[in-house]
């Protein structure tokens, strides 16, 4: 299944999607319900479907394996752009309503960035899209390790520690380990 990529985010070098999505339309229960019982009522429900509408389609979440993007906003705008790295922790929030209708936030932590959280509000399966982003950022640190492998056999071999043989057989065996994550 090939994920698309949000309208303006540019994917950077070695860069792949992982998960996209937006506030799920199950968090919005409550607007869909004061416009249900207030339609009757002039047309107030309409406003009410309307707002639950703007919520949905004006918030993005994606996900690749170097980076967290959440956006929401249709004319104030907040976006956050969160490199792996940077994130410690993922926590999951959910109320009854939420986990009767399997949704939930998942607050991004991160340490000194910004205000130190991001939150995805309102997503469907919360512990599946954790789980999901927990696995990208443990790929993201082993990558990191087979690169700085990579690093060093370029320095032994600049250095002439090791023979060109021996230097072409590791670092082909470390690219296809760096292609798996």
């Amino acid at each position: 299944m090939s994920v698309k990529i949000p309208a303006g985010f540019s994917l950077l070098e070695g860069e792949r999607p992982v998960w996209r999505g937006r506030i799920s339309w199950k968090a919005q229960w409550w607007l869909l319900l004061l416009g249900v019982l207030t339609i009757w009522l002039f047309g107030l429900g309409i406003i009410f479907f309307i707002i639950a509408t703007i919520r949905v389609y004006s918030s993005e979440y994606f996900v690749t394996n170097k980076r967290v993007y959440v956006k929401y906003g249709l004319i104030a705008r907040e976006i956050f752009d969160l490199k792996n790295e940077w994130i410690t922790n993922y926590i999951v929030k959910q109320g009854v309503i939420g986990r009767i209708l399997s949704f939930g936030d998942i607050v991004i932590s991160t340490p000194g960035h910004y205000a130190g959280t991001a939150v995805m509000r309102g997503v469907s399966d919360p512990t599946h899209i954790k789980t999901l982003l927990e696995e990208t950022l443990r790929r993201a640190e082993k990558a990191k390790e087979v690169e700085k492998k990579l690093r060093r056999l370029e320095e032994e071999h600049d250095f002439g520690r090791i023979s060109d043989e021996k230097y072409r057989e590791l670092k082909a065996k470390y690219e296809e380990e760096l292609r798996k994550y």
